[in-house]
């Protein structure tokens, strides 16, 4: 894949050959904890018993609440001051213009709720840049109508601490993390066009956050070349992703890892997204578990091109056009295990290129895959669909259970395709055939699991019953 600058705008590449998939086929409470035990010090201290041995307050330092002048100059300055003498710096209730402030290493910002940090000017609020130690907690960060700068920038920093922060509206993106370890917990994120950009990550969590109602994508996990990253995205809330900026699945995704190795993405609950809940391009050893999805215009857990190894088990996908898909042999897109899912109400709908109705599968498994111990139920097109033109090679599909699909299996019968096992599977109240063959998307036999036709030579079929 050709190398693309990675900026907060751009997405990855997407496929060329679309009709392959549409084909009619914890986190950590110390942490919180500590950050709202600052803030309660805090709040003695404007109660007016004087500085607290671990914050001191804003107003020391002539920065005012609901002033309309720009507070950056006197922020980096105070904050300069705090990590010097080793604490931090309470933020009191109120609104702050701020153009653009630039972190100290080892800043510790916070609040106690009440403060909001406004954009006064097309670039970040916030901004640190080659830092060991960056803490920001409890205060709100409120974007501009017009500029496109993110809220927050954080480049290399080797571990960043963004706990409870609430963003209401942002042109541009929230978090902006370039090369970036640590945690981002507790936030609350609407209203963004993208809520965290995290590129060329070392080991950050994004964990427990809440992001909805945001334009085109929910959190970016990329790296500008193929490598490790190991970012965990754990246990949060998304919800509302549109794709305003178009295409045909660069927007619109809750969790989008591009090039990405390594990354987990577990337990989130994800829903009304207008293309994916996670969609995986070209990242090693991914794993999607435990999520419970609902409610997307194309494929809900999607993994694609030059990926190798990635793990998609125990998830909840209902009412996506295609519920799971593992693709791209053409761009060495291979090694997947998709196992124990249950998939419900994939539906079929217009391409978003060519208009055509497509899609309507539950799974589909195209390389080097196990399919196993899967329930899909009331599907339109096929339950499971394993490959798509000459796209096919050792793929097992073994004890699932299919319910009122079009089709239980469409297996491709292309001449010079791989092999394909289909085993052990229960397929109940198929409309169409329990087992076809196809020549990319049209029927190329008969019902294959009776009899009432020849079972292709690349085909395996054991155990399989139908009712």
């Amino acid at each position: 894949m050709k190398q693309k600058q990675i900026n907060s705008g751009q997405s990855p590449a997407q496929p060329d050959r679309r009709r392959l998939l549409t084909a009619g086929l914890a986190v950590p409470t110390g942490l919180v904890a500590a950050a709202g035990a600052l803030a309660a010090g805090a709040g003695a201290a404007q109660a007016g018993s004087g500085a607290s041995p671990m914050l001191r307050d804003a107003r020391e330092f002539g920065i005012r609440p609901d002033s309309e002048a720009d507070q950056a100059p006197l922020l980096e300055a105070a904050l300069r001051e705090t990590t010097r003498s080793g604490a931090g710096l309470h933020l009191p209730p109120g609104r702050y213009l701020v153009a653009e402030a630039r972190l100290p290493d080892g800043a510790t910002l916070v609040a106690g709720g009440g403060a909001v940090l406004v954009q006064a000017a097309d670039a970040p609020i916030l901004h640190g840049r080659d830092l060991a130690h960056v803490r920001l907690a409890g205060f709100g960060l409120e974007g501009a109508s017009g500029h496109a700068a993110p809220l927050l920038r954080l480049e290399q920093v080797t571990d960043c601490r963004l706990l409870e922060i609430a963003v209401d509206g942002a042109a541009g993106t929230a978090f902006d993390l370039s090369g970036c370890g640590g945690l981002v917990a507790q936030c609350a994120i609407s209203g963004a066009r993208i809520a965290v950009f995290a590129n060329d990550s070392s080991g950050l969590a994004v964990t427990g956050n809440l992001i909805r109602d945001c334009s085109d994508n929910g959190i970016l996990v990329w790296r500008a070349s193929k490598g490790d990253d190991g970012t965990r995205v754990h246990g949060n809330r998304i919800e509302r992703i549109g794709a305003a900026s178009g295409g045909s699945g660069e927007y619109g995704n809750a969790v989008n890892i591009f090039r990405a190795g390594g990354v987990i993405v577990s337990d989130n609950v994800i829903r009304e997204c207008a293309f994916s809940a996670i969609r995986n391009n070209a990242g090693d050893r991914v794993q999607m578990i435990g999520n419970n999805c609902a409610d997307f215009g194309e494929v809900g857990l999607f993994t694609e091109f030059a990926f190798e190894g990635c793990v998609i088990a125990n998830n909840i996908v209902e009412r996506a056009a295609n519920g799971i898909v593992s693709t791209n042999l053409n761009d060495t897109g291979r090694l997947a295990v998709i196992a124990g899912n249950i998939v419900r109400g994939s539906f079929r709908r217009p391409d978003p290129l060519t208009g055509e109705i497509l899609y309507g599968n539950g799974i589909y498994a195209e390389a080097d895959a196990a399919v196993t111990g899967n329930v899909v139920e009331d599907v339109e097109a096929a339950g499971i669909g394993l490959g798509y033109g000459p796209y096919l090679r050792d793929v097992s599909a073994a004890n699932n259970v299919l319910r009122d699909c079009g089709y239980g299996f469409a297996v491709s019968v292309v001449d010079g395709v791989g092999r394909v096992q289909i085993t052990g599977n229960l397929i109940s109240g198929a409309r169409e055939a329990a087992i076809i063959g196809l020549r990319w998307t049209e029927p190329a036999t008969g019902e294959l699991l009776n009899g009432s036709d020849t079972v292709p030579a690349h085909v395996l079929l054991s155990g399989n019953h139908a009712h």
